[in-house]
């Protein structure tokens, strides 16, 4: 409807910024449906992703790094200390102990690769 409508974001840097952490989010749960029904947008323009049926998958590879261009800092620390028995924890009944292993194999690729995407093209160019 935003589209149709051609709505643009009143901010876009934080439209932007709010982006790049779906992305990464996408990444981190490996969903294979991430399509536009998924995405709810606020009349204040927050991003809400919902609908994890096709999530949580037993692939330890990410479905598409190229799509991690920026990072929050925050999220990326929050990222490098996740631990994975807090997350089976947390997360009981709904993902199991292979499922929690396979983020946690993703989450340590998208870190990797924030990694050398900063030594790359500099702290500066890659977070924010």
């Amino acid at each position: 409807m935003r589209r149709q409508q051609k709505l643009e974001a009143p901010d876009g840097d934080a439209w932007n910024k709010q982006m790049y952490k779906v992305r990464v989010f996408d990444q981190l749960v490996y969903d294979t449906d991430p399509n536009l029904t998924n995405v709810l947008i606020t009349e204040d323009w927050k991003i809400w992703r919902i609908d994890f049926t096709r999530a949580f998958r037993l692939c330890h590879d990410l479905q598409a790094p190229k799509d991690l261009v920026k990072c929050d800092r925050q999220l990326l620390q929050n990222l490098r200390i996740l631990d994975g028995n807090e997350v089976l924890e947390r997360t009981k009944p709904h993902l199991n102990k292979n499922e929690v292993a396979a983020l946690m194999a993703r989450r340590d690729k998208i870190v990797a690769y924030f990694q050398q995407l900063t030594a790359q093209k500099g702290e500066a160019a890659v977070l924010y």
